[in-house]
């Protein structure tokens, strides 16, 4: 088949994996991570949050009269992002770890300048990053063992994010007939490029 959602299942199998092949992400899911890790994956976790919800308010700012319905996707998206950026502050907090200043975090500014500058040249390139996270997350943090360290993000992400990733596909399925082969390319190369800045930025990251 040569649906839009079957592509964007590719990507999402083929990140997960890269990612599930990382040594401090098979470390996270057996709960052997160490504590400087953890520190850097909250840190992460709470920068794409961050960026994510800025972007997506601009990509629903820029689709709301060309697209009503995307338009209102993304706001119910940037809502759920900005909840589960403060539940990462707090685990941090717990840990001894005060405030996250995005300023402070090495690729952050690329990130943030990718996802924003393709919020306004092409929003639809937001839904195929949302879908991509959004999946990789509900398919890999269910299987997360109980860790030593505070991680009610990631329990609640192993428990929402099964929900979320049956939502952005609806959504998809909906945008369908109107998005072109051209359109469709865009949007997997955009999740791709997303995918691959994460992983720097969580490469770059210090405790």
């Amino acid at each position: 088949m040569n649906r839009l959602e079957n592509k964007l299942d590719n990507e999402v199998n083929e990140y997960l994996s890269r990612v599930e092949g990382m040594k401090e992400v098979r470390a996270l899911l057996s709960e052997e991570v160490s504590r400087d890790d953890y520190v850097r994956f909250l840190k992460t976790f709470f920068a794409i949050e961050h960026l994510s919800r800025r972007a997506v308010l601009k990509a629903a700012d820029n689709t709301e009269k060309t697209n009503p319905y995307l338009s209102a996707r993304f706001r119910a998206c940037a809502k759920g992002e900005q909840g589960h950026a403060e539940i990462a502050l707090k685990d941090l907090s717990a840990m001894g770890v005060e405030g996250v200043d995005i300023a402070d975090i090495p690729f952050a500014d690329e990130y943030d300048d990718l996802l924003m500058s393709e919020a306004d040249s092409f929003p639809l390139g937001l839904l195929g990053h949302s879908y991509l996270f959004e999946n990789a997350s509900g398919i890999m943090f269910p299987k997360h063992k109980k860790l030593p360290y505070p991680s009610k993000f990631i329990e609640v992400h192993a428990k929402e994010d099964p929900g979320h990733s049956l939502a952005i596909k609806r959504t998809v399925r909906a945008i369908q007939p109107d998005v072109n082969s051209e359109q469709q390319e865009d949007i997997l190369g955009f999740a791709r490029k997303s995918g691959d800045l994460l992983l720097k930025l969580f490469n770059g990251m210090t405790a």
